[in-house]
């Protein structure tokens, strides 16, 4: 399960350049406020390897964290991992059980990562607007391709700009959207550009501020 988080993890980030274009600002900012936030939950619609799942992940500062990961065509069939300073636990429906240390080292550098700021990471983006999801309002912010050097647009074919046109309209871009009133990430998506309603993936944020997380029960002899 480590393996299939830092999966998920990597695609919001496979679009990274340095930062510098219109609008980037405010996304470099937003994940910065995220890497100073204390309690974070993040739950994730993504593809694995048998399916579509769904992950939580929460983590509370300095060393704690919780992961579920759900198959979406089988909701009770889950697997959940806890990290509680080095320590780790682990749980795929049979009872809890302590990792073994190379398991754990695996979850306490996700654990780092994932809590890690990433405004030095988050790509070029462009202002899409104001909009509401699912009843919250929301800035959305569309990532933009890295700079090429390509031929100058007066230089190019009919043909060539039609290709551009065509391969431009079926990639899958990225979009986060921002809390206006915090300035935190509230979602990230990564979707075909004129299907964003039907994401290939999603990421919702939130902020609790009594999220614990407690180490699992011991096994019963």
């Amino acid at each position: 399960m480590t393996r299939l988080a830092l999966l998920a993890a990597a695609s919001l980030l496979a679009l990274a350049v340095p930062a510098s274009a219109d609008c980037t600002l405010e996304v470099v900012q937003a994940f910065a406020r995220l890497g100073n936030e204390k309690a974070v939950r993040k739950v994730q619609n993504v593809i694995g390897e048998q399916g579509p799942v769904v992950m939580t992940i929460e983590y509370v500062k300095p060393d704690r964290m919780r992961q579920v990961v759900t198959k979406v065509i089988d909701p009770d069939n889950r697997v959940e991992t806890v990290l509680i300073g080095k320590d780790a636990w682990g749980n795929g429906g049979k009872g809890w059980v302590k990792l073994v240390e190379d398991d754990a080292k695996q979850f306490r550098e996700f654990f780092k990562r994932t809590t890690e700021s990433a405004s030095d990471m988050v790509g070029l983006f462009e202002c899409m607007g104001a909009e509401t999801i699912d009843g919250q309002k929301v800035r959305a912010y569309r990532g933009l391709p890295p700079k090429t050097a390509d031929k100058p647009e007066d230089k190019k074919t009919t043909e060539e700009k039609s290709a551009e046109a065509t391969i431009a309209a079926n990639e899958a871009v990225r979009v986060v959207y921002l809390d206006p009133e915090t300035g935190l990430p509230a979602r990230a998506i990564f979707a075909v550009r004129d299907k964003l309603d039907r994401p290939i993936f999603r990421e919702v944020f939130t902020y609790p501020t009594d999220l614990k997380i407690d180490p699992p029960p011991a096994p019963k002899n």
